[in-house]
């Protein structure tokens, strides 16, 4: 990432106006002050009505943050070994202070979500300007229902994600400006913990990557001309090798896309190939050996010490596989078909949901007629950013995670759209790039569109906040289980780990259906016997 100018720095106070390390240090309180005030505050309202979109992935969060003081010590989310948990013990903290409950689990994202604002405005401010960090954070606060909900949502794997971007983001800047090796380090830390916390920091390293590529002049040249000098030839060989044996996966992937594959036997042995997604992974892993060899060896004074770091980084989830048994990381399949079939709800109700034209649960909300502001103001971000020289960084994320959520085939129904979610780590930076270059032609015009779009985004909460029903369903459960002496019950799955937390474990109910994530609950409810949940309502 490049920084777009020491004029437009200076004309936002970068270099003049304050003097000194100590001045800039309490201009940067001040701002870190007001961001968490406002946040804050912003939020309130939600996470006093948290129990109203409180669900059982969060209720599993609090359960192992209450298992933590009983020494149980996870790495990864009960049942799986491949989403990491730092929030967990942070929860766990708290807990022990507060109490366990939904607003103190909450409050632990939203706090994080905080610290992310601020690493987030001291990022922006260096690459782009202090206006336009100003500008994004605006957004990021007052972003629509979807961002409200995750950033209060007790699985916290999208903030945890956008911490970890943010610090491997100003580490890569920091490197840029002064090629110091403790920058790397501090990357490598960063990128191994977001591998640890969730597959989206991918979204990172692919956009950087591309960036890079279009950042340095002459790299396809300087790559071969160093692969040559500094590789033997056995090992250009075997990478040579590698890439063709990547490109065939890749074939095999489209091929299986468009036409659903083929699954034929030559001279007694079977040859498969139905799965894209299957053959993309596969393609993606012998690309990063590639990559991860090639650099290895051609830089290997330079990547040790970052690998230390990305090793250390992602140590939790090394130590955490030891004798897990838990689920790996599903590879889901979608082919043209799929993909077609699920059109209606991928533009009619997942964007819309992304977008905060309809809320989390798909309820239309204001004006979503208004989207096309948004679509006019990401293309004039993508002028201004090029007319300023601004690395496009913040761009590629909103063109790079559409393409790999659709190459990884990860829709499943319209509430897929979580994982589209981190282009959030750049697209309320992409409506404030757009804002800057209207304001910086017409700063009266600039100043309305902001305005305009900051109320969109409130309507939109507001309508949302309005339809948050009071959750009924699990206080008169839980009276009922108390009235029938039960101490442990089966129940569907997203009614059986919230029971869980919110009575504290005093009822234990596991799940009928759905991930069974913690045998010792399963293992009590069938010793008890069960209760009939129709009669409980």
């Amino acid at each position: 990432m490049r920084p777009s100018g020491r004029h437009e720095a200076h004309e936002d106070g970068q270099y003049g106006g304050l003097s000194g390390h100590q001045s800039r240090w309490t201009r940067d309180l001040r701002a870190f002050a007001t961001i968490s005030g406002v946040t804050i505050a912003a939020r309130l309202p939600f996470l006093l009505r948290a129990d109203r979109f409180f669900d059982s992935d969060e209720a599993v969060e609090g359960l192992m943050a209450r298992h933590v003081h009983l020494g149980e010590f996870p790495a990864f989310l009960w049942g799986q070994r491949y989403k990491g948990v730092p929030e967990v013990y942070l929860s766990s903290a708290v807990f022990r202070v507060a109490g366990s409950s939904v607003v103190a689990l909450k409050a632990v994202t939203l706090a994080c979500f905080v610290v992310f604002l601020c690493l987030n405005f001291r990022l922006v401010e260096r690459v782009c300007s202090r206006s336009i960090a100003w500008i994004a954070t605006a957004f990021f606060i007052a972003g629509p229902p979807s961002l409200v909900l995750w950033t209060l949502s007790g699985s916290a794997e999208l903030v945890m994600t956008l911490v970890c971007g943010a610090v491997l983001l100003l580490a890569v800047d920091e490197w840029r400006r002064s090629s110091s090796p403790r920058a790397l380090v501090v990357a490598g830390v960063a990128l191994g913990l977001g591998f640890w916390v969730q597959q989206y920091i991918l979204y990172y390293v692919v956009a950087l990557a591309i960036a890079a590529a279009l950042e340095t002049p002459g790299w396809r040249e300087t790559s071969t001309r160093l692969l040559r000098e500094r590789l033997p030839s056995w090992l250009r060989a075997a990478l040579m090798v590698l890439a063709m044996a990547a490109a065939f996966y890749v074939l095999l992937g489209l091929i299986a896309f468009f036409t659903g594959g083929f699954d034929v036997r030559v001279g007694g042995m079977r040859i498969t190939a139905t799965h894209p997604q299957k053959m993309w992974w596969i393609a993606g892993a012998l690309f990063a050996l590639i990559v991860g060899g090639g650099c290895a060896v051609v830089f290997r004074d330079q990547v040790i010490w970052p690998a230390v770091g990305l090793l250390a980084g992602y140590a939790p989830a090394l130590m955490g596989r030891i004798g897990n048994t838990g689920m790996g990381a599903p590879i889901a399949r979608m082919d043209v078909a799929a993909l077609r079939a699920a059109l209606p709800d991928i533009t009619g109700v997942m964007l819309p949901v992304l977008f905060g034209f309809r809320d989390p649960a798909g309820h239309t909300t204001v004006f979503p007629v208004l989207g096309i502001v948004l679509v006019l103001l990401v293309a004039c971000s993508c002028w201004h950013a090029w007319r300023r020289g601004i690395t496009p960084f913040f761009h590629l994320i909103l063109i790079v995670a559409p393409a790999m959520f659709l190459i990884s085939g990860s829709f499943i129904d319209a509430q897929s759209y979580r994982y589209l979610m981190p282009m959030y780590a750049s697209l309320p930076i992409v409506y404030a790039m757009g804002i800057d270059g209207v304001r910086r032609a017409s700063p009266a015009v600039g100043t309305a569109l902001l305005i305009f779009v900051l109320l969109i985004f409130g309507a939109q909460q507001v309508d949302w906040y309005r339809r948050l029903e009071p959750d009924l369903e699990s206080p008169a459960f839980i009276a009922c289980l108390d009235r029938a002496g039960v101490r442990a019950a089966r129940a569907g799955y997203w009614r059986s780990y919230k029971i869980t937390f919110l009575t504290g474990e005093r009822i234990i109910v596991a799940p009928t259906d759905g991930i069974d994530r913690y045998a010792p609950y399963s293992a009590l409810a069938r010793s008890s016997g069960s209760i009939d949940t129709a009669t409980c309502r």
